[in-house]
């Protein structure tokens, strides 16, 4: 049996569609259900935590003591350090720490990324990996150090980049719809993307952002390099800014090729749509 907390979530619905179709039974606990999270956590083999990113260490103290030791306790939170030493300190059963790399709303699961970061408990852990591998997902193991490390790249700064574009759009004073009347397919992307972010939730990437622990240093470099680059434009320092491309372009390396590539097949079923 498989408990999940905050399944009425986007992400909790996911999971229990997840692990229904694979066999287990499912328990849904949340604020609104009849069956507690406590209740479930008691009766389930396997618990499940999918909560807002605020609130998992509070939920995970809540209801790690009433985890079965032989059962196994995970979450499904975009940070990992916190969590992660929530449920080892919370509980004695067996503990892995997830974070799904993908939305809710995706179309399939197949080819889609899971995080884990083990915990506690080698046999779960086993059963969790085939459980994933049977859905067509690949996983990425870490620890939540490195995890929360990399994903400050992957998921805060360009989060936060977006925000600054969105911000700067807002208040530079000129109108959207004027904008779009000399778009170019680059402009538009970009575009697509920051309205996207800004249609969802606040607080989930308020969350994202202001729960990681490298935070502060990952926004920092951003805002460092984006002073750097303001003032090479302002002095009008051309070999500054060849020096500065040089240095980026070498850092991407062989990468460049295939984003190319990659991006050109972006730009064509973009110019295809509109």
């Amino acid at each position: 049996t498989v408990a999940i907390v905050g399944g009425k979530g986007g992400m909790g619905r996911c999971l229990a569609q997840l692990f229904a179709d694979l066999g287990p039974a499912v328990l849904i606990a949340d604020l609104d259900t009849e069956l507690t999270p406590e209740q479930a956590a008691a009766l389930a083999d396997v618990v499940v935590i999918s909560v807002p990113i605020d609130v998992t260490e509070a939920v995970i103290r809540q209801v790690g003591p009433r985890v079965r030791p032989g059962a196994l306790l995970m979450d499904v939170t975009s940070v990992k350090t916190g969590p992660m030493a929530a449920m080892l300190a919370s509980s004695s059963a067996s503990v892995v720490g997830t974070h799904p790399l993908f939305g809710p709303t995706v179309h399939s699961l197949q080819g889609q990324r899971v995080a884990l970061t083990p915990g506690r408990g080698d046999e779960w852990l086993a059963w969790l990996r085939g459980m994933l591998h049977a859905r067509g997902l690949e996983l990425v193991e870490t620890t939540p150090a490195d995890h929360d490390r990399v994903m400050a790249v992957v998921q805060v700064l360009t989060h936060f980049t977006t925000e600054v574009m969105g911000r700067t759009l807002a208040t530079l004073g000129v109108p959207l719809e004027q904008t779009l009347r000399f778009m170019s397919p680059i402009y538009l992307i970009d575009l697509l993307l920051t309205a996207r972010h800004f249609a969802q939730s606040p607080d989930l990437y308020a969350s994202i952002q202001m729960r990681n622990p490298q935070t502060p240093a990952v926004t920092a470099a951003f805002v460092q390099a984006a002073e750097t680059l303001r003032t090479i434009a302002q002095e009008q320092d051309y070999d500054a800014f060849r020096a500065l491309f040089d240095e980026v372009r070498a850092h991407f390396g062989a990468f460049t090729q295939p984003a190319l590539a990659q991006s050109d097949f972006l730009i064509d079923r973009l110019v295809e749509r509109t």
